[in-house]
């Protein structure tokens, strides 16, 4: 007498089984093709980007403000010491460089008016370092030269944009 000794489950459990190995093969291909809606996703995509420029704006408006601290003290030094000239050139010629790269950052639409100011600010910024890089290469760079050029005016209007910035990230 032979005896099939199989393990007979009940056919609730085989169904059970059945339907999780199905579950378990087929949710990879069901979740490759799955999306946010489009709008979810340039709405993510927005927030990102406002994150981004409010985080470049932020550190911009920093690197000016040290720029500005700085300015004063390094451009006395560079009225007699060639290196400090030379550092002072660097330094205007880093800054020109930094604004060329925040003017360059695309605003999100809620930012279009602190953008605005801080573009205008920095074209006025541009061409006063510009002047004093001139003064500076014409060896003609005195105190009175460096009052003139006004550029800590424009660094304090640069920075004093700071709150709003942080508003818009707040």
């Amino acid at each position: 007498m032979t005896h099939n000794h199989r393990l007979r489950l009940p056919a609730r459990a085989v169904s059970f089984g059945r339907r999780r190995l199905l579950a378990l093969l087929l949710a990879p291909a069901l979740l490759a093709g799955c999306s946010l809606p489009g709008s979810v996703d340039e709405a993510i995509g927005g927030v990102n980007d406002s994150l981004t420029y409010v985080n470049e704006a932020t550190t911009y408006i920093n690197e000016a403000s040290q720029f500005s601290n700085q300015l004063p003290d390094l451009a006395q030094q560079a009225l007699t010491d060639p290196d400090a000239l030379a550092t002072l050139e660097s330094e205007l010629t880093a800054m020109k460089s930094d604004i060329a790269a925040f003017n360059g950052l695309t605003a999100p639409e809620f930012a279009s008016a602190v953008d605005a100011k801080l573009e205008q600010a920095n074209g006025v910024l541009n061409g006063q370092i510009d002047s004093l890089l001139q003064t500076v290469n014409s060896g003609q760079l005195t105190a009175q030269a460096i009052e003139q050029s006004q550029i800590g005016q424009t660094l304090t209007q640069i920075t004093e944009i700071l709150d709003q910035v942080k508003q818009l990230g707040g």
